[in-house]
Parts: C-alpha cells; structure tokens; sequence
C-alpha cells in the first residue's frame, strides 16, 4: 500500500492534487516552533524537510513563505521518514503534511501559485527551438 504522498506518474499523487516540486520556506508551530524546507507542494497538502523528527498525526500550525506573503493552515504528519537523500551533515527527516484547514481564499492564492510554478518550470525545461 502506497502512502498518501507516495510519487505517481509526472509528480501526480494520484489523487485530488498534482504534486509541484518547489523550494520554500515554512515553518511548523507547536509546543516548539521550527524552520523547514518544503520540497513539494499541492492543494492537499506538502512534503517538507525539516531538521527535527515529526510525529505521525500531529497537528501542526503551518506557515508557508509563498512569493505573494505568507500562506497559514492547519497540517496533519501524514507521513514521516529519515531523509536519505538529504546532503552530508546534520540529520534531516521529511514529512508529508496534510493540510486540514485552508481558507477558500487561500486555496485560490495557493492554486494560482501552483499553477505560475508549473508553467514556470515547463518554459525552463523546454528546448530551444
């Protein structure tokens, strides 16, 4: 059984949202506060990198630094891991969030975002003609 945030074809997760690779800042609130990397991003939710472990079904507050301010939800660790692939250094962990409570107005900053993001990356890895 696949995990909610296991990869599909072309970065889809096979269910509500594509999935977007991005790099952005966020940061995860809580009894103790900290900074984190998300590495990719949909409507339903993000994978984030962080430098401290999560636990598996705690609620997060969640502050994603998106290029037009900073976007505030509610998240679920869906899923938590010891990043392999993190670079030498300290120990890095990675954590699928599920977001749980995105205002309709965040929703809509958060598609547009992902939308440009797409486009954006398609333009970049497009061949000269």
């Amino acid at each position: 059984m696949r995990g909610a945030f296991g990869s599909g074809p072309k970065g889809s997760d096979g269910r509500r949202g594509r999935r977007t690779p991005v790099d952005l800042e966020a940061s995860l609130g809580g009894r103790a506060p900290r900074r984190a990397r998300v590495v990719d991003l949909s409507l339903i939710g993000c994978l984030v990198r962080a430098e401290a472990a999560l636990a598996r079904g705690a609620v997060l507050d969640l502050v994603l630094e998106l290029p037009d301010g900073p976007l505030r939800t509610k998240a679920r660790v869906a899923e938590a891991s010891l990043d392999g692939e993190a670079p030498p250094g300290p120990t890095r962990f990675l954590a699928g969030l599920e977001f749980l409570a995105l205002a309709a107005a965040d929703e809509v900053r958060l598609r547009a975002f992902l939308e440009a993001e797409t486009k954006r990356r398609r333009v970049a890895h497009t061949p000269p003609a």
